[in-house]
């Protein structure tokens, strides 16, 4: 009733005298309680027989917060139903990914969320072409085949059956911007500085700049042509633009840009986790809403962490330079090109160089996966059996890849330096801020950027890393 935007996203409310369903924050008038029911997720109100509001709009409400969700499996499943997995493979394909069977895995979801992988995969499918006929210009044809409909027609029924109205009556006649531009909801509190400053540090020169509140990442499209995409501020959300003439599959770039900004955390649980913290807690008050920036590319960033052992933040950029240029062209190489060289030549140990060949090779043979949908736990495991690659490594990928919110890497040097201890310490330490460990460390690497400006403005924050 108080439309309290905390809640946005994490339940649905539906009507029955209207046969609606709204976002919590909806501004239409409060019905009687006796005529509400209350769901999970968009999925399960539509398997109920309601359709969504065209005035609160629930496609553009930021998704449910990870954190509330009880089961593991459950949150993988929904990263791979977001990668297209259900889309492609169906759920079955989905079932077998996830090591279960599909009655299961059906049972975890309804218990979860109140719908079926299937469920979800199809509103998600509608909630994006519905966002697409309100936010671009694209042809109602794009628009069917961006959202993964097999077919203008199956769209067109589909839309039809859910709203009540054809895709053209739904779109109305309102102008609309030539490129590609979405809106992605943030939650608060969100640290765009912190944010957009991790991402420029990082930024390889060729494949993504970094200006003010402003990330640009160059991707290829279906047909091999490059174009960049742009993420910038808009106020208190983030703005997703995509030339009209790219090629991409939006349903491939939302969940990578999701991933990067770390869309789907809720930092006013996070924070309120870690403020009572006597080392955190200042820093935190100073500046909340730390986020831990993910990775666009698994496999790019797997191998920039190798890069990263023993050295600065700025040496191994510079390293992963020299990758692109030597094997990659430009742009960052593929498993398959690193499998097949000698990266040790551009000017780093041999037993690293050696390293990223057997994790390309891994990635290039289908036995290792590096994507948000995996296992943390299984990652790790993998990650260390690899010569070369030890905790700090497998830990800093379980971070930002697989989106472990409770990694934690207790060897890194800021980390040991700014609290003082040893790694087993560290750990010790660690344990109060379970299961934010991750968030922890993005707060224990801003307070010691925030103490070295304090004592040599004009220096560089090391960071360096153990050698593994």
């Amino acid at each position: 009733m108080s439309r309290d935007p905390r809640f946005d996203g994490r339940f649905i409310v539906a009507v029955l005298t209207t046969g609606i369903y709204c976002r919590p924050v909806c501004p239409a008038k409060t019905p009687a309680s006796d005529n509400v029911r209350y769901f999970l997720s968009a999925a399960a109100a539509q398997d109920a027989g309601y359709r969504p509001c065209l005035r609160c709009r629930p496609e553009t409400a930021a998704p449910l917060p990870e954190w509330s969700i009880g089961s593991r499996t459950v949150i993988q499943g929904l990263r791979l139903i977001g990668a297209g997995v259900v889309d492609r493979e169906g759920a079955a394909g989905l079932a077998r990914r996830l090591g279960l069977s599909q009655r299961h895995l059906n049972r975890l979801f309804q218990r979860e969320l109140g719908a079926t992988p299937k469920s979800l995969a199809l509103t998600r499918r509608r909630q994006l072409a519905k966002r697409l006929l309100d936010e671009t210009s694209l042809p109602l044809a794009q628009i069917a085949l961006q959202a993964g409909y097999g077919s203008v027609r199956r769209f067109n029924d589909d839309l039809r059956q859910v709203y009540e109205r054809s895709p053209r009556q739904l779109r109305g006649s309102a102008p609309r911007p030539s490129d590609i531009e979405l809106r992605l909801p943030v939650r608060q509190p969100y640290h765009v500085d912190w944010v957009f400053d991790f991402l420029a540090r990082r930024a390889l020169s060729g494949l993504e700049e970094v200006q003010g509140r402003c990330y640009r990442r160059r991707i290829r499209d279906r047909a091999g042509t490059l174009h960049w995409v742009q993420v910038r501020w808009d106020g208190d959300a983030l703005r997703l633009q995509i030339p009209r003439s790219a090629d991409v599959e939006l349903a491939e770039v939302l969940p990578r840009v999701r991933r990067v900004f770390d869309l789907d955390a809720d930092s006013a649980v996070v924070d309120a986790h870690l403020a009572g913290d006597p080392l955190l807690g200042d820093v935190l008050a100073a500046g909340p809403g730390l986020r831990v920036p993910g990775a666009w590319d698994g496999f790019e960033t797997a191998v920039r962490a190798v890069l990263g052992q023993q050295v600065s933040v700025d040496r191994a950029t510079r390293l992963a330079h020299l990758l692109m240029q030597r094997y990659g062209g430009g742009l960052f190489p593929e498993p398959a090109a690193l499998a097949a060289a000698n990266p040790a030549e551009i000017g780093m140990p041999g037993r690293r160089g050696a390293a990223i060949s057997a994790l390309a090779a891994a990635v290039a043979d289908g036995d290792l996966e590096l994507h948000d949908g995996v296992d943390a736990q299984d990652l790790r495991a993998a990650l260390v059996a690899v010569p070369g690659i030890g905790p700090w490594t497998a830990g800093y990928v379980s971070m930002r890849v697989a989106r472990d919110p409770d990694a934690f890497v207790d060897s890194d040097w800021v980390v040991l330096k700014v609290l003082g201890a040893t790694p087993a310490r560290a750990r010790a330490l660690a344990e109060a801020w379970r299961p934010w460990r991750a968030y922890a460390v993005m707060y224990l690497w801003r307070l010691a950027g925030l103490r070295r400006a304090e004592t040599a403005p004009a220096a560089s924050l090391p960071q360096s890393q153990p050698e593994e």
